[in-house]
């Protein structure tokens, strides 16, 4: 059976926090659950699910903090959340921001998703447990629980300056020995042992307006958000993995073989080896990547078509053009003309 993968950006802010506020070597813990130091320079690279609770289990005992989870929620930063950080800043509502958490959960977690539902004046958001692969989550949830339901109320507040106060929590896993800490947070009333992972709040907060909102920067983030979504959906793992660095890296840079491969850490031989075995090549996934985001963002009038060809990577809107040409038979000009 498949194993569910975790984000590493996921993994840095475990290992970060304990080193921040509790002086943990952050070397030394990598190395003694068995990951490479290495990667938390590659956030968007993904760890499996054994790794991600061995950490889990190695930063609770050597803190010997046991609501660890929780004070690393308080402290989360939608800063250091990758792309996801950038789409959910520039929603212009709450109710937008936890639509898009709900969609792109995945890019972060293959082992649980969040949804929500609004009925009788109330909004209730759970985070369920993927069933269908290994995940550790089954066996091991709370931690995950925890740091989620607590970020999501210190992103909230981020957002839009606004306390989140809820009605109840549920929790699927048994109630532990202690709960002082989850009454000071939640400041609601706690149920545990329950059919799945819930927060429960008025559904009057999802009209609350974001700080930040930036309508523009938000269709320009979530293109990207969206295309690295597509890829990981794929099957071919060199693909998707290459796919991923080529929209991580393509931040008007024009990302090469050779950058990529360093960024995998194999070599170009191997990983074009890998390409051709998935029936593709680096060139081919780098033009598809940057049609497929070249048509998403053309479909946005409000992104000038020279700011499109610089996202793109390209050096003068002049070869965006025979390239866009090249690959639809119109002009970006046209293109839209004809969409819009």
């Amino acid at each position: 059976m498949k194993e569910a993968t975790f984000s590493v950006y996921l993994t840095r802010g475990i290992v970060q926090f304990a080193a921040a506020k509790y002086g943990i070597d952050a070397d030394s813990l990598c190395k003694d659950v068995g990951i490479d130091p290495i990667l938390l320079k590659m956030p968007d690279q993904q760890i499996t699910g054994s790794l991600h609770s061995a950490l889990w289990r190695e930063v609770i005992k050597r803190t010997g903090d046991e609501n660890f989870a929780l004070h690393l929620g308080e402290a989360f930063n939608l800063a250091t959340f990758g792309i996801l950080g950038y789409v959910l800043v520039n929603c212009q509502t709450f109710g937008e921001a936890l639509e898009k958490f709900s969609r792109y959960t995945r890019l972060f977690s293959q082992g649980a998703y969040i949804h929500f539902t609004v009925a009788d004046g109330l909004v209730f958001c759970d985070c369920d447990i993927v069933q269908d692969l290994k995940n550790y989550l089954l066996e091991q949830p709370q931690y995950a629980i925890e740091s989620t339901f607590t970020s999501l109320l210190t992103a909230t507040k981020f957002l839009t300056g606004k306390q989140l106060y809820l009605h109840t929590v549920w929790f699927q896993y048994p109630h532990p020995a202690e709960t002082a800490e989850y009454e000071r947070i939640f400041q609601t009333g706690l149920h545990f042992s329950m059919p799945t992972n819930r927060i429960i709040f008025d559904a009057n907060c999802l009209n609350w307006a974001v700080l930040s909102a930036n309508s523009n920067l938000l269709s320009m983030f979530e293109q990207h958000a969206q295309t690295m979504l597509d890829a990981m959906n794929q099957e071919d793992n060199y693909t998707r993995r290459v796919v991923q660095e080529i929209l991580q890296q393509l931040k008007a840079n024009l990302p090469t073989l050779e950058t990529v491969a360093r960024s995998l850490a194999v070599s170009v031989r191997q990983l074009q080896r890998e390409l051709q075995t998935e029936g593709t090549s680096y060139q081919e996934l780098l033009d598809n990547t940057r049609k497929e985001l070249a048509l998403r963002h053309l479909k946005n009038p409000a992104t000038p078509i020279q700011d499109v060809a610089f996202l793109l990577g390209f050096s003068e809107p002049s070869a965006f053009n025979r390239a866009f040409k090249k690959w639809t038979g119109q002009t970006p000009r046209n293109y839209r003309l004809s969409y819009c």
